[in-house]
């Protein structure tokens, strides 16, 4: 989970200058009237994206079923969860594409029973799982010296408990149903760098664990075919994150950031869809940084 700000009024104003640059990339009748080639189609995969009820999670889900694949919206909220299927299939019907199968799963991706439980469901329902995406997150700051200890574990129980439970039910999943899958764990540039001026070291400290924890895995699957990756991205427009606070903090965020400009949740859709499909068949341990080139500086 990036670090989210809300694109108000002041960073549209912000980022007018570079909009006649920016591409359509959300336009739906592109998404198949378009040669490209084969080895991005997700057609037939089961996929299974946590925290899917909306922002990042639900475009990279949304970017899967518009390559022609199935799957689980997983989220704290059942409700949320159906809510987004009914986005995620309004999109894909109006570019023209079957209805995707989508089914939603309640879950705390923090509770390991809960993750057994859910992840066995989804095999149930749609007997595999090609696909896993470890988008589920939380985010927040507190200076270091004052940091709430229960807060901390939190944090840390979320982002990284939750990344590892649901990675290792799909690992092992994986590996013994013989299935060449991809797992995707979403990260952020946090997890590379400090972002200033806010005090966050247990979210940094967590994204820099899902890091590593990458490339753990990808070193143990390896043999089994299964690759594993990281998507870390920078800062992203969202309504999740509101106030004047957030809004000066973006003022300086986009002086740093060589596209100056924040991302749009859909900007990930691309870069998705080549980690899960065959198009990265030999990429595995590898973090991709997707944040205007922040962290060039």
């Amino acid at each position: 989970m990036p670090p989210y700000v809300r694109f108000s009024q002041a960073l549209r104003l912000l980022t007018r200058a570079s909009r006649p640059c920016q591409h359509v990339f959300h336009q739906r009748e592109t998404y198949r009237r378009v040669s490209t080639l084969p080895c991005f189609t997700l057609d037939n995969k089961v996929c299974v994206v946590t925290g899917a009820s909306q922002g990042l999670g639900q475009q990279i889900l949304t970017a899967f079923c518009l390559s022609g694949g199935h799957g689980a919206v997983v989220d704290l909220s059942l409700s949320s969860a159906r809510d987004s299927i009914s986005t995620i299939t309004s999109e894909v019907s109006s570019a023209g594409l079957p209805a995707p199968d989508l089914r939603p799963y309640e879950c705390n991706t923090a509770d390991e029973s809960a993750v057994k439980s859910t992840f066995a469901q989804i095999v149930k329902d749609f007997g595999k799982v090609d696909v896993l995406c470890t988008n589920a997150g939380i985010t927040g700051g507190e200076a270091a010296e004052k940091y709430d200890f229960e807060h901390w574990k939190g944090m840390l129980d979320v982002n990284v408990n939750g990344t590892f439970l649901f990675a290792k039910e799909a690992g092992q999943h994986m590996i013994e149903r013989n299935i060449k899958g991809s797992i995707i764990m979403v990260s952020s540039m946090s997890g590379t760098i400090v972002n200033r001026p806010q005090k966050q070291s247990a979210y940094n400290t967590s994204k820099a664990a899902v890091v590593q924890m990458m490339k753990s895995f990808a070193s143990e699957w390896g043999e089994h075919g299964i690759r594993v990756n990281a998507i870390s991205p920078g800062y992203i427009q969202t309504a999740a994150n509101e106030g004047e606070e957030m809004q000066e903090l973006a003022k300086g965020w986009i002086k740093d950031i060589p596209l100056h400009r924040i991302a749009k949740p859909e900007e990930f859709r691309g870069t998705a869809v080549y980690m899960a499909s065959d198009a990265s068949s030999y990429m595995t341990g590898s973090q991709v940084v997707v944040d205007g080139g922040y962290t060039v500086w």
